[in-house]
């Protein structure tokens, strides 16, 4: 197991794949921040969410910066690192390296559990770098509105660092699994991303307007609908309507999505050649 993480790690950092998509990730962070402040401080801008502009921009003071993240990063967070899953196991059959690999010591349960820990270490770095950065914007931006410097509590920005591992790892493991079973890469972002943005993003926002009860039990199910109830669980300040779904209901099922991701892999690859 020690070897093949070593391994796996040593093969994902020299993989300029791997820094693009992270740094594209943290890139995020700022740039949201720099432009929600330049537009919330622009004289033609006016709230049409419910919330006053003060509210808006509380949201970027330290006090509010863990939770704004959590809510900021799942979905442009989750899009990215599905695709970085999708990378590190396709390529290997684009590259025909898994051959060599199954051939020799570890086993293949060994070299997925190595893979799946260097995947998962590097969205932790992600998300802990994405924090940093976060916290940084926020205590510029409220030194340059004058507002007090208030922190969240510690136990605050823990829940918030690991309901954003989460729910970034969740569809790590998800472009993993797609390209275990496509073996290529290509194929699984592709489909990847049409299931996260068609038919989350889309179809069940259409269908809701039919006031079907089989698509509210169905939703309550989906893993982009529990990822997202997660996020907006943090959210401070203002809500809106009641949420489908609870906290407590969209860990779980996140959660039950991540062990099911890993267990499928491992089935996927214990069980067929590679061709």
């Amino acid at each position: 197991m020690i070897n093949s993480l070593k391994a796996e790690w040593r093969k994902l950092i020299r993989r300029p794949a791997i820094w693009w998509l992270g740094a594209f990730i943290l890139a995020i962070v700022p740039l949201v921040y720099t432009f929600s402040w330049i537009q919330y401080n622009s004289p033609s801008f006016h709230p049409d969410s419910g919330a006053t502009l003060a509210q808006l921009k509380a949201q970027l003071y330290p006090a509010n910066f863990a939770a704004t993240m959590v809510a900021g990063l799942s979905f442009i967070g989750g899009a990215l690192m599905l695709v970085m899953g999708a990378l590190a196991v396709g390529s290997e059959y684009g590259w025909t390296t898994f051959k060599t690999v199954y051939t020799q010591r570890p086993g293949r349960l060994q070299v997925l559990a190595g893979q799946l820990a260097a995947v998962s270490a590097i969205s932790v770095i992600i998300v802990a770098g994405a924090f940093l950065l976060a916290a940084l914007s926020s205590f510029t931006i409220a030194n340059l509105a004058g507002a007090a410097i208030v922190w969240p509590a510690l136990t605050e920005i823990v829940k918030a660092l690991a309901a954003t591992w989460l729910i970034l790892e969740v569809w790590l493991l998800f472009g993993m699994v797609m390209a275990y079973l496509f073996r290529q890469s290509a194929l699984a972002i592709g489909l990847g991303l049409a299931y996260m943005l068609a038919i989350e993003g889309i179809l069940f926002r259409a269908l809701s307007g039919f006031h079907l009860s089989w698509v509210t039990t169905v939703e309550k199910f989906m893993v982009g609908q529990n990822t997202g109830a997660l996020s907006g669980s943090f959210q401070s300040g203002f809500r809106g309507p009641t949420p489908l779904i609870s906290a407590e209901h969209a860990l779980l099922v996140v959660v039950a999505y991540a062990l099911g991701f890993v267990i499928l892999s491992g089935i996927l690859v214990r069980s067929r050649d590679v061709v």
